[in-house]
C-alpha cells in the first residue's frame, strides 16, 4: 500500500480539481494506510504513512496535475498570501533546532547497562529531511485553502470523511479491533488500550484509538459549522445525530468533552468569540509546561475532583501527571537543546536498563527532545496562526460575509482543539498541519486586504478623480 499510494493520489488529481484531490489524497492517506510501518531506505529516514502520503502530493502539485477550479473570486484569488516573518523565524527555529540538537548530543549515552547511541550527521540531515516533509501539508494548504470556497471544501471533506470512517469504526465497536490485523497482518498498538467502559473503542488503521476519536471530533464540529452556515434540513439533523452518536461510541473522555465544549460555541456563538476562546485555549497550551515546571497547576486537586465520580480516570490522569513530572525532571538535566532521539529522554534503571517513564503528551516529548529552543520553535509556529488571525478578528468580520466567517473561526477552533489536545496526547498529525496552513493563510490574505485599501485611500487622496475599489486593487 505505501508503495502504490503515489499511484492512487496521481489518479486522483488526474479525476479531480486540484484543491479537492489535495484534501481528499491526504484525508485517505491518513485513513487507510497502515499505521506504525515505514520504509527504511538506506542513508535515508524511514518512510511511513505521513511522509508517503505528504510527498505523493507534492509531487502532483509539482507536475502541475490537478484540473483547475473554475470558481474564482477575484477580490480572493488576486492577493496571493506571503508567509509573514514571525512564521519564517519559527519554521527556521524548527530546523536550526534540529542541527543544535543533533550536535549538542554527538556523544552515546551510557547509563549503567543502558546504551544510547549518539546522533550523527547523518542522522541530523535525515531529521531535517522529515521535518520538511512534515511541513509540507503546511505550506500546500496556506497556498491553496486560504479563500472561503476552499476552506468550505476542507470542512465539507472532513464531515464526509468521518461519514465514510464511521462505518469501519462501527465494525470495531461491535467485532473488537480487527481490521488493521485482517487486512495488513500486525496489530498496530497495545490490545488493552482499545477496551474501555465494558466494550471497545476503534482503532481501524491509525496509530491508537485516542487518534480516531480526534479524528472524529474534527469531522462532528465541521458538520456543525456547515449546518449553521448553509442551514440544516431533517436529512442534516439526522447526519449529526449519527456522528455524534458515532463519536461517543469511540470511548475517548477528551474527545466528548472537547466536543461538547466546542459544539454550542460553534452552533450559537458569535464568530470573534470562537476566535477569542480558540486563542485562549491555545494560550492554556502554550503556557502548559510553565505552569507544569514550577509545579502551579493543582495535580492533585484535579485528580481528587475527577475520582469522585470515575474512579478509573482518575488514576489514569495521576498516572500522566507522575509521568510528566519525571520526564520534566530529565529534560532539565539537559534544557536548552534537549536529548535528541533514540530514547535519550527517558530516565532508564542503570541495572537493568529498563525505562522509568511512559511519554504520552507530545508537549512533554518535544520538551525532552528538542529541549526549550525546540518547544518554543514547534509550539510557536503551531500557535501564531491562531494569534494572528485573532488579532485581525475584525478585518475578518468586516471582510467576509457571516458563513465565510464562520468557518474561518471554527477551522480556527479546530486548530486550538488540537493543540490542547497535545497536552494528554500525542496527537500531531498530517492534518494539524493542514489546519494550521489554512488558518495562516486566512489571516494573511487579511492583511493583503488591508494593505490595498490603504493604498487606495493614500492613491485617492492624491487623485480624487481615481475612486472605486476595483481600480485600486
Amino acid at each position: 500500500m505505501l508503495l502504490i499510494w503515489p499511484i492512487i493520489t496521481a489518479i486522483m488529481f488526474a479525476r479531480m480539481e486540484r484543491t479537492s484531490a489535495f484534501i481528499w489524497s491526504m484525508l485517505a492517506g491518513y485513513m487507510f494506510l497502515p499505521p506504525n510501518i515505514a520504509i527504511d531506505l538506506p542513508t535515508l529516514p524511514g518512510l511511513g504513512k505521513n511522509e508517503i502520503m505528504s510527498m505523493s502530493a507534492m509531487l502532483m502539485l509539482w507536475l502541475g496535475m490537478g484540473k483547475k477550479s473554475g470558481e474564482r473570486d477575484p477580490m480572493e484569488a488576486d492577493l496571493a498570501p506571503v508567509i509573514p516573518r514571525s512564521m519564517v523565524l519559527m519554521i527556521s527555529m524548527m530546523f536550526l533546532s534540529i542541527i543544535l540538537t543533533g550536535i549538542s548530543n554527538g556523544s552515546p549515552l551510557v547509563e549503567g547497562v543502558s546504551y544510547k547511541p549518539g546522533v550523527d550527521t547523518t542522522q541530523i540531515i535525515g531529521n531535517l529531511l522529515l521535518q520538511y516533509v512534515e511541513l509540507i501539508p503546511f505550506f500546500v494548504a496556506f497556498k491553496l485553502l486560504s479563500t472561503p470556497s476552499q476552506t468550505r471544501k476542507l470542512l465539507r471533506a472532513f464531515m464526509i470523511a468521518f461519514l465514510i470512517y464511521s462505518l469501519p469504526m462501527l465494525m470495531e465497536v461491535r467485532l473488537s479491533p480487527q481490521l488493521n490485523t485482517w487486512i495488513y497482518g500486525y496489530f498496530q498498538h497495545d490490545f488493552a488500550q482499545t477496551f474501555r467502559y465494558n466494550g471497545y473503542r476503534p482503532i481501524v488503521f491509525m496509530n491508537h484509538p485516542i487518534w480516531v476519536a480526534s479524528f472524529a471530533t474534527t469531522g462532528f464540529l465541521a458538520a456543525l459549522c456547515l449546518a449553521r452556515a448553509y442551514g440544516a434540513g431533517p436529512r442534516m439533523i439526522f447526519l449529526l445525530l449519527y456522528l455524534a452518536a458515532v463519536l461517543v461510541l469511540c470511548k475517548t473522555m477528551t474527545a466528548i468533552l472537547m466536543s461538547l465544549m466546542a459544539a454550542p460555541l460553534i452552533l450559537f456563538a458569535a464568530p470573534r468569540t470562537v476566535l477569542t476562546f480558540s486563542m485562549i485555549l491555545t494560550l492554556i497550551m502554550v503556557s502548559y509546561p510553565v505552569l507544569r515546571l514550577f509545579n502551579v497547576l493543582p495535580t492533585d486537586e484535579i485528580v481528587a475532583f475527577i475520582e469522585e465520580s470515575q474512579p478509573e480516570r482518575a488514576g489514569s490522569l495521576a498516572f500522566r501527571f507522575d509521568n510528566e513530572f519525571v520526564l520534566l525532571e530529565r529534560a532539565m538535566l539537559q534544557p536548552l537543546f534537549g536529548w535528541g532521539p533514540w530514547g535519550r529522554n527517558f530516565p532508564v534503571n542503570p541495572e537493568t536498563g529498563r525505562t522509568l517513564a511512559i511519554a504520552d503528551g507530545y508537549w512533554v516529548i518535544t520538551f525532552g527532545t528538542r529541549g526549550i529552543f525546540g518547544y518554543l520553535a514547534m509550539f510557536g509556529a503551531l500557535a501564531t496562526p491562531v494569534f494572528i488571525i485573532w488579532r485581525r478578528r475584525y478585518e475578518l468580520l468586516l471582510r467576509h460575509d457571516r458563513p465565510a466567517v464562520l468557518m474561518v473561526a471554527t477551522v480556527t477552533l479546530l486548530l486550538a482543539i488540537n493543540l490542547f489536545e497535545l497536552i494528554p496526547n500525542a496527537t500531531l498529525t498530517p492534518l494539524t498541519w493542514l489546519v494550521t496552513g489554512t488558518v495562516l493563510g486566512h489571516a494573511c490574505r487579511l492583511r493583503y486586504i488591508r494593505d490595498a485599501r490603504g493604498r487606495w485611500k493614500k492613491r485617492q487622496e492624491e487623485t480624487p478623480e481615481k475612486t472605486g475599489i476595483r481600480h485600486a486593487l
